[in-house]
Formats: structure tokens, sequence, C-alpha cells
């Protein structure tokens, strides 16, 4: 250090502030390190080597200051600490070596380079330019210490630690808290705390008895305990619905409880919607089954006023031939035989309707009760066809309104090389194949008399198609 005394005073003092910021900002270093999770001897390796810079740069900052003070008082000594330097600088070399082994990579004997401008021997051997390598040493530490300095601030913000496992969850919109099974609080997150102080009116630090609280207890005013999906779900004054739920972890040896909390808003109101949509549905329901039986006992009123109209009749026309016998008239053998053959049948057999005529009553029927039938096309020439297709319609309808909650029927008559009817309703599909019941077993059994086909599709829309060949029909 003999060539320090020839530096001005000034100089001096600025290469010893140079190095105090150089250590303030190394110390940094060591620090932002040391707080760094533990990783193994690497780890280790580089902790100690920051440790081993810094105590490089008191070494350096006290022989500026011997230099200084021997300056002051007039006395030019030799170079001092030198057993100091050179175990400083196997120090610091060592680890270098280790890291740069450990990273594999060239950086660290940097490190090394600057430290060996402690030794003795670079003085002696560099003479009168040593002050320069000694401050180029001095900026080399203060450029890594820096880049040191954040390189481990950015570690700290990357890195998974209690610090960042905590303001993760806190960024959660969920409620989260982890307890001993005595209660006692482990870690409970920002949203939790919350909703505690929301749901208790009091922050508890124990976990059971909040949620003993959530189950059965008594909650703060506004709140209120409602069912979600069988589980119990907590709605709040802000009209926020939130499901608890409560998870047993094993850490290590340790058991402990998770207490969630679930935000279920939008179910709630989707659940609150459909119960409501259910509640229009089962009472449409009920009106149309109501409607029906109405229907059912409108047409059994009417049909037995017409069977007495017609046993009236019936016995208005056969009066006269009663009248004969009681005088003693013979009548003809095979009038008679046609009368005891004719009465049940004259007394139950209605005047058939065309199926033109049925049709048009089908569609005026279901009109008064919102549902639309729309007909396009015109029947088979053929009366049988026409009639079994009449039936069908019916049947058709009936059905698409009672299963289907269906508003509207739609039904195609066309031919081609066969006679065909398609009927299409918008009634809810069924979710699963249908189920053949009375009513679609008699339209098979009129259809397959007729010789023909059916065929039912569920999606995307329930659809049934009959085709009947115009050629002489099986017996």
């Amino acid at each position: 250090m003999a060539e320090f005394y020839r530096i001005s005073g000034w100089l001096l003092i600025c290469l010893s502030m140079l190095t105090a910021f150089c250590i303030v900002f190394q110390a940094l270093a060591v620090t932002f390190s040391f707080r760094r999770l533990p990783g193994g001897w690497m780890r280790w390796s580089e902790n100690l080597l920051e440790i081993g810079v810094l105590l490089h740069l008191f070494l350096c900052a006290a022989l500026i200051a011997h230099v200084q003070y021997n300056a002051l008082h007039g006395f030019l000594l030799p170079s001092s600490y030198g057993a100091v330097r050179q175990a400083v600088f196997f120090f610091v070399a060592i680890l270098s070596v280790f890291v740069a082994v450990g990273l594999e990579v060239m950086w660290p004997f940097g490190v090394a380079v600057a430290a060996a401008i402690l030794l003795p021997a670079v003085e002696w051997l560099s003479g009168s330019s040593y002050p320069m390598l000694f401050v180029t040493g001095i900026l080399f530490c203060l450029i890594r210490s820096i880049h040191i300095c954040l390189l481990r601030r950015r570690e700290l913000h990357t890195q998974i630690s209690a610090g960042s496992v905590k303001e993760a969850i806190d960024g959660l919109n969920a409620g989260l808290l982890f307890c001993y099974p005595n209660g006692e609080s482990l870690l409970s997150n920002r949203r939790m705390e919350q909703l505690i102080q929301c749901c208790t009116g009091s922050y508890s630090r124990n976990g059971e008895d909040f949620f003993r609280t959530i189950q059965s207890g008594n909650l703060a005013g506004g709140c209120a305990r409602e069912t979600l999906g069988g589980q119990t779900a907590i709605r709040l004054p802000d009209g926020t619905a939130w499901l608890f739920r409560r998870y047993e972890l094993l850490v290590g040896r340790r058991r402990c409880f998770l207490i969630s909390a679930a935000d279920m808003t939008e179910r709630w109101a989707a659940d609150q919607a459909l119960y409501r949509k259910n509640q229009e549905l089962a009472q449409r329901g009920e009106d149309l089954r109501q409607t029906i039986e109405n229907l059912r006992a409108a047409c059994e009123t009417e049909e037995l006023l017409r069977g007495k109209a017609r046993i009236h009749d019936t016995l208005g026309q056969r009066i006269s031939l009663l009248r004969a016998m009681r005088e003693n008239k013979e009548p003809d053998d095979a009038l008679l035989s046609a009368f005891a053959q004719g009465l049940p049948r004259n007394f139950w057999e209605d005047e058939a309707q065309s199926p033109g005529r049925r049709l048009e009553l089908l569609t005026d029927m279901f009109c008064g009760m919102g549902v639309e039938v729309l007909i396009w096309g015109d029947l088979p020439q053929r009366e049988a066809v026409a009639q079994d297709f009449a039936d069908i319609a019916v049947e058709c309808v009936t059905n698409a309104v009672r299963h289907g909650y269906a508003t509207q029927v739609q039904f195609h008559f066309f031919e081609n090389d066969c006679w065909r009817m398609s009927v299409t309703d918008n009634g809810i599909p069924p979710s699963s194949p249908v189920k053949e019941g009375g009513g679609l077993r008699e339209m098979r059994r009129r259809v397959a008399r007729l010789g023909g086909d059916i065929t039912i599709h569920h999606t995307p829309r329930f659809n049934i198609q009959i085709s009947v060949p115009k050629g002489e029909y099986p017996v």
C-alpha cells in the first residue's frame, strides 16, 4: 500500500466513500441471500461467498484507513495485514471454485480475481499501477453487489415461501382457514377473515367454533342459512351465497382441518330460477291435466247423450214392429233376424265423422288450450288409411302436450310411392329412449295392420314418420 501515499488526500477520501458504498450494497446482498429458502450445500456456498466478499471489502476499507492515518501523522509505513490478506483471498478463492463447479458457470472466478488484489505479491509485482488495480477491484465489487441485490430480490418475489403463500391465498376469491383439531388457527386468508367477521359479527380465532356457528349457531344480523344441493350455505346481507365445507388433512404426522368457503351466488341464482321454472311447469301440467279431465268428462257426457238419443231413435223405429206382433200379425222372418242382430249395434255405434272433419275438430279443440296444430297436405284418398291417420293424429297431439309440454304440433301428409305422414312437435325432447306405452303400441298396431312402417326419432326434436304402401293390405 506504499504507492497510496503518493495520492492526494481528497482522492483517498473519495476512495473511502466508494468503498463504503460498496460495503453497504454487499451487506444488502448478504441479507437477500440469507432470506432465500435453504437449498443444500450449493445455496450455503453462495451465501458464504457473499460473506467472503464482504470481508474482502472490510479489509480494503481497513487498508485505506491505515494509509490515511499514517499520512495524517507523517509516517510512511510499509504494507500491513499480510497474513489476513492472504487468508481472505484463499477463503474467497475456494468458495468461488465451489460455486463455479456447482452452478457450472464462470462468473464466480471473477470474485477470486478481484480478491487477488489483496495479495502482497500482487502489490509488489504491479508496482506503481497497484492503486489502479485496487480501484478497479473495488468498482468490480460495487457493480457485482448491485447486480446480486437485484437478482436476489427477484428470486425472493418468485420463490415459494411463507410470505408468498400468504400473499397467494390472500388473492383468492375463496375463503381458506387451516386449523388444528382443537380449532387453533394456523393460516387464514383475507377473504375468510371478512366472511368470519360478516357471519359472526366478530373475528374468531377458533376454526371449530366458527364452523359450528355456520352449521347450527346464531348468525349475525342479515345473514340467513339456506340449503344448496343438500348442503348448508350462508346468504350474506349483500345477496351473495357462500358454501362452507370442512376437510381433514394429514401434514406429516399431525392432523389439521381445512375450512373452505366458495362463492355460490351464481349457482344460487340459477337454482332459484330453475325452482321457479319447475313451479310454473308443474302448475301448467296440473292445469293441463285438469283440462284433459274436463274434456274427458265432457266427451263422456256428450257420448252418453248421443247414446240416449240413438236408443230413443232405434226404439222409435222398431215400435211399429212390436205393435204388429201384439196384433198377432205375422212378421217376416228375415225382418226379425235383422232386428235381433242390429239392435245392439245400433245402440252403441255412432255416426262416424269424416277424417278431415276430425282433424278440424282436433285443431279447434287444442287451439282453445293454447296449442297450435298445423296441417300441411291432404289425407290419403283411401278411407281406411285416412281414418287411421286421423286416429294417429289425435294420439300424437295428446302425447306431445301431455309428455313434452308442446305448444305446436305439425302434420305433413304427402304421397309418392306410398302414403306418408310426418309428425313433429316443439316439446321437450326426451333425455332417453322413449318407453312405448299403450298409445305408441296402438299406433304400431294400426300401421302394421295397413302393412306400413313407423319410425320414431328422438333428436333434435321428437318426430314420427309413417309410411303405408298403396297396394292391397294384408289380412
